[in-house]
C-alpha cells in the first residue's frame, strides 16, 4: 500500500461553462456573457486538484470513441496525474457537461455521462490492485452503483479507507455504508440520503443522526457560505466555518473541497483538520471563475490556511 497515493474514480468529460445576466423563464433565449470549454467532471475534477495539492493520484475513468474522449490522456498528463487508467468504449460518446452561471452567484448543470456508464463492476475488479495499492480511495456517484460497490468491496478487502462524495445525490445501498470512512453530502445529498425533502431547509442534527444510523463512521455535511457540520465517530460533532472571500462562482467548489479533505487526511489522518483545510481550499476556489483554471496548487492552500486555520472552527457539540 502507497500511504501518498490517492485513487479516484469518477467521469472525464468536456465542460461548457457560460455565464449569463439571469436564468432564462420557461421557453425564453438568454443571450450568454462568456463561454469557456475546459475537460471536467467531479471525478476528473477532483484528481486533478487532489494532484495540484501534492498527492500522487491514479484516475481510472471511460471514454468514448470521439473527440472529446480524444484528449483524456493528454489532459491527465498536462496535470500531472501519474496513474491514468482509461476504459475506452466503441461507440459511446465521452460524457459533456453544460454549466450556466448567472449572475448573483447561481450555477446550474446538465451532465449527459455517456460511457462512464457502462462500467460495470467487472471493469472496476480489473484495477483491483491500483485501488489495493492506494492510500486513500475517493468515490462519487458518477459510476454505477455496481461499480462503486465493487469498488468498496475492494478497498475492504484491502483494507484501504474510502471517502465517499455522494454528488450527484441518489440513495446508496445500505451495505456500503459500514466500509466508508467519510461521508461528505452537501445539503441537498443529506437530505436524499435520509429521506428528507430535499427542497426543505435541511434539519442538520437529524441528518447526521440518521446517517450514523445507517453505519457511517464519519459525516461531514457541507453547507455552502455556513460552513460544515462534523461529525466524528466518537460522537462529536464540530462546526467548521467558511472561508470568508467574495465569491465569484460557486462551480467547482464541491470538488476542491473533497480533494483537498482527501489529501490533508491522507496525510494526517485528522478529519477535523481535513475539513478546514478542504474548506480554505474550496473557498480560494469560489474567489474565481472557472473550474480546472482556477483550482489551487499546494503552496497557495497551505499560506491560507496557515493564516486563517484558527478561525476556522465555531463551535462543539
Amino acid at each position: 500500500m502507497n500511504e501518498k497515493k490517492i485513487t479516484v474514480i469518477g467521469h472525464y468529460g468536456m465542460s461548457l461553462l457560460m455565464d449569463v445576466e439571469r436564468f432564462p423563464a420557461v421557453g425564453e433565449t438568454v443571450e450568454g456573457l462568456g463561454l469557456v470549454t475546459e475537460p471536467g467532471g467531479k471525478g476528473y475534477n477532483q484528481a486533478i486538484a487532489a494532484s495540484r495539492l501534492g498527492a500522487e493520484v491514479n484516475f481510472i475513468t471511460a471514454v468514448g470513441d470521439d473527440e472529446f474522449g480524444a484528449l483524456c490522456g493528454k489532459d491527465l498528463v498536462s496535470e500531472g496525474v501519474q496513474g491514468r487508467y482509461i476504459i475506452p468504449f466503441e461507440g459511446q460518446r465521452t460524457a459533456c457537461a453544460f454549466v450556466i452561471n448567472s449572475a448573483d452567484k447561481c450555477s446550474e448543470v446538465y451532465v449527459y455521462p455517456g460511457a462512464i456508464r457502462k462500467v460495470t463492476g467487472a471493469h472496476i475488479r480489473r484495477y483491483a490492485d491500483v485501488i489495493a495499492q492506494s492510500g486513500l480511495l475517493l468515490l462519487q456517484n458518477e459510476i454505477t452503483v455496481e461499480a462503486l460497490m465493487e469498488a468498496v468491496d475492494i478497498a475492504r478487502e484491502a483494507g484501504v479507507e474510502v471517502i465517499y462524495n455522494p454528488a450527484p445525490a441518489r440513495e446508496l445501498p445500505a451495505e456500503a455504508f459500514p466500509h466508508i470512512t467519510c461521508i461528505t453530502p452537501n445539503e441537498t445529498e443529506a437530505a436524499i440520503l435520509t429521506g428528507a425533502d430535499p427542497d426543505a431547509p435541511l434539519n442538520v442534527e437529524r441528518a447526521i443522526s440518521l446517517l450514523h444510523g445507517k453505519g457511517a463512521k464519519n459525516v461531514i455535511i457541507t453547507l455552502g457560505g455556513n460552513g460544515s457540520a462534523v461529525s466524528l465517530e466518537n460522537g462529536r460533532t464540530h462546526r467548521v466555518n467558511s472561508l470568508k472571500v467574495d465569491v465569484v462562482s460557486t462551480t467547482g467548489a464541491g470538488d476542491s473541497y473533497n480533494a483537498a479533505f482527501a489529501v490533508r487526511y491522507m496525510e494526517t489522518r485528522d478529519i477535523l483538520e481535513s475539513a478546514k483545510y478542504a474548506a480554505v481550499a474550496s473557498g480560494l476556489q469560489v474567489m474565481r471563475p472557472g473550474v480546472i483554471a482556477n483550482m489551487p496548487y499546494r503552496q497557495e492552500a497551505d499560506a491560507w490556511f496557515a493564516e486563517h486555520k484558527d478561525e476556522m472552527e465555531r463551535e462543539e457539540g
